[in-house]
């Protein structure tokens, strides 16, 4: 199988790194975190070595726009020791600048740039049934996609580079949104006396309007009082932040997104970054002086 190189092995990483070898995949892995290069070399990877980098597909999946530039760029970064010809993997959640000034410097030195940052979450890593959305030319996607489709069920190929970001960002704005307008909604249905279980059940059931992925992946965990640590409210406000972005780059400002963005800046105050996503429900739950936890 073609060599792969795997950068950033957190909850999204390690999952996907597990999926590469379970695909047959040589793989190398690195990290900052020697305990989690060691729990990949024990499946089977290897561990990355300085100096030149040759494996012919080289992954990022790393927190933000400004680790990506730190283990990217520069004279000592990453794009200086690949091959030409090698193709490069952004699955972190970056920003519009940071996926441009990537493809460009993949195109100073004649690698490949596939923008493909994911959705589904860590358990979707770990199951192999992640979304990605990709901004690449054709060849670029073409060199990339067994891997890609190692780790995920489904690969859209939305355009150029910087689609793929602007998708991911885009797509993660309307969970948040639809995150806060849940907490909203389970607040009201129990000062309205309503159950909260048998609401709950209603808008689960995918063919009731109110249905979303939210509703079907994050309401048990809201139900049985988990706030989904794999998911940080500091990766939240910093998605929020890197929409604001794309609303001040594009002259047009969400109503729904600043609602959010307030919402969770509001949690992150209150509960701290390391806490949980889902955390951001505590917020109306308490406005409202209800429980939206199941008794049972």
């Amino acid at each position: 199988m073609t060599s792969t190189r795997l950068v950033g092995l957190g909850s999204m990483g390690a999952g996907m790194g597990r999926n590469l070898l379970r695909h047959g995949f040589d793989l190398t892995v690195d990290d900052l975190d020697a305990d989690r290069v060691a729990a990949l070399v024990a499946d089977g990877a290897v561990a990355a070595s300085p100096g030149p980098v040759e494996e012919a597909v080289v992954m990022l999946s790393l927190p933000a726009p400004q680790h990506v530039a730190a283990v990217c760029l520069g004279d000592d970064g990453l794009l200086a020791r690949m091959r030409p010809g090698s193709a490069l993997v952004n699955l972190s959640t970056v920003n519009l600048e940071m996926a441009r000034a990537l493809d460009a410097a993949c195109a100073e030195r004649g690698v490949l740039c596939v923008d493909a940052p994911v959705t589904g979450a860590a358990d979707g890593a770990a199951d192999g049934t992640l979304t990605i959305m990709c901004g690449a030319t054709d060849e670029a996607l073409a060199a990339a996609r067994p891997q890609l489709e190692a780790v995920s069920q489904s690969i859209y190929h939305l355009g150029a580079c910087p689609a793929g970001t602007a998708s991911k960002l885009l797509t993660n704005m309307l969970w948040f949104i639809h995150v806060t307008a849940l907490s909203d909604s389970l607040s009201l249905a129990t000062r309205c006396g309503v159950d909260i279980d048998r609401y709950a059940a209603l808008v689960a059931d995918r063919d009731c309007a109110a249905f979303s992925w939210v509703a079907g992946h994050d309401l048990p965990n809201v139900l049985a009082d988990d706030d989904d640590p794999s998911f940080t409210l500091a990766l939240c406000v910093k998605d929020l932040r890197l929409i604001g972005e794309i609303e001040t780059e594009t002259g047009y400002t969400s109503d729904l997104a600043a609602a959010a963005r307030a919402r969770f800046g509001a949690a992150l105050e209150q509960f701290g970054p390391e806490r949980g996503e889902l955390a951001v429900t505590r917020i109306a739950e308490a406005a409202a002086g209800t429980s939206i936890r199941s008794p049972r």
